[in-house]
């Protein structure tokens, strides 16, 4: 009797462990699969979608590869054309200004190469290309981050030149959401634009509105290289006219970026603040090393983050991300509305392999805001 209770319980509590295991093997299976298939690489994945630097961006990634540098090289040379392009208002020069009118700019760099290694830079001014200031922080010294003026003085140590990277057309937006911001304040707009509007009132200021909420063409990019090499950088002008000292999910490793070369990277793009307080590029990391595919670990933060605020977020941020066999994905928490179809589509992204390059559609998991819900902003 007492041989057969015994029995039962060990084939009780083998059926449990095999039960148990199923996940991991699962896990396994999944990774002897995407194992067995010819990695796709080089690989650079990134959330910019302007059209005129996009291409450029990835083809400067592409060119370093090409010319023997590293992962961390493509990463680097790649965000210094988008820091570097005058149209574009959300990085670097030509970027738009905080609320005072001028730049304080985020960003950082992390090498799965070097054991996860990065460096990151906050509020620095005067600097073109920050994101390679972040990587000098990683190289030449024993912290993470730097910022302010102590970021300043470090690149100014390392030959990096002051300028004013404040555009004609950057100034001029700043000064009309100035001129526009409160009715009782002393600053008047030009003629043809007599008094001010603290609230949308045409369709044209609802069209400002929607193009400042769905813009989130901050850059993220990630590189697989050749050697299965896995890097990436982010930079960013942070929130139209923020408020001075404002740090957001750019330099923030977890929140902005993660990069880890056993499993893939991931950065993410849009409302800063959000993204950092989901830590969603870790958590899409996470995830993957779970065994989930890079486009659902993506939807799997988004969903959370939807969950988070009742199934009604009042933001917008994007997930782009790649694993260490080359699949990629893209996911953000609001789409758009296709206007011939009138389908909901997802944020684009831009890929860069083998295949060439190209744009690619993520998925968005929820309409955009409507003109109701954006009038009610909070921020204008």
């Amino acid at each position: 009797m007492t041989s057969s209770r015994f029995t039962r319980r060990r084939l009780v509590s083998a059926i449990a462990g095999a039960g148990a295991a199923l996940p991991f093997l699962g896990r396994v299976a999944f990774a002897r699969q995407a194992a067995a298939r010819a990695p796709n690489r080089p690989l650079i994945v990134t959330s910019k979608t302007f059209a005129q630097v996009r291409e450029k961006i990835t083809g400067a990634g592409m060119a370093a590869l090409q010319n023997g540098g590293s992962a961390l090289d493509a990463a680097e040379k790649a965000v210094n054309v988008s820091e570097s392009d005058p149209l574009d208002t959300t990085v670097g020069y030509g970027g738009d200004p905080n609320e005072e009118g001028f730049l304080q700019l985020d960003a950082s760099i992390m090498s799965g190469r070097d054991g996860c290694a990065s460096g990151a830079v906050a509020a620095l001014e005067n600097i073109r290309t920050p994101v390679s200031v972040a990587r000098l922080v990683m190289e030449r010294t024993d912290h993470s981050m730097l910022v302010g003026k102590g970021a300043l003085k470090f690149a100014r140590m390392h030959g990096f030149k002051e300028e004013d990277l404040l555009t004609d057309q950057a100034r001029d937006h700043w000064r009309e959401w100035k001129e526009n911001l409160n009715p009782r304040d002393y600053y008047f707009g030009p003629k043809d634009r007599p008094g001010a509007r603290p609230a949308p009132r045409t369709p044209g200021d609802l069209e400002d509105l929607r193009r400042r909420f769905e813009d989130l063409d901050s850059i993220t990019l990630l590189v697989l290289d050749g050697h299965g090499d896995i890097a990436g950088a982010t930079s960013t002008v942070g929130h139209h006219f923020k408020i001075v000292g404002r740090v957001g999910d750019s330099p923030i490793i977890g929140a902005g970026l993660y990069v880890d070369n056993a499993v893939g990277a991931a950065g993410a793009t849009g409302h800063g603040d959000e993204i950092i307080r989901h830590c969603a590029s870790f958590h899409v990391v996470e995830k993957m090393r779970d065994g989930l595919s890079p486009q659902q670990a993506c939807e799997f933060v988004c969903r959370r983050a939807i969950e988070r605020h009742d199934g009604r977020p009042m933001f917008n941020f994007k997930l782009v991300a790649l694993d260490r066999h080359g699949d990629y994905g893209c996911c953000s928490v609001r789409g758009r509305v296709d206007a011939a179809t009138k389908a909901l589509t997802g944020q684009g992204f831009f890929v860069h392999d083998a295949a060439g390059a190209r744009l690619e559609e993520g998925r968005g998991l929820l309409p955009p805001l409507t003109d109701e819900e954006l009038a009610a902003l909070p921020w204008r």
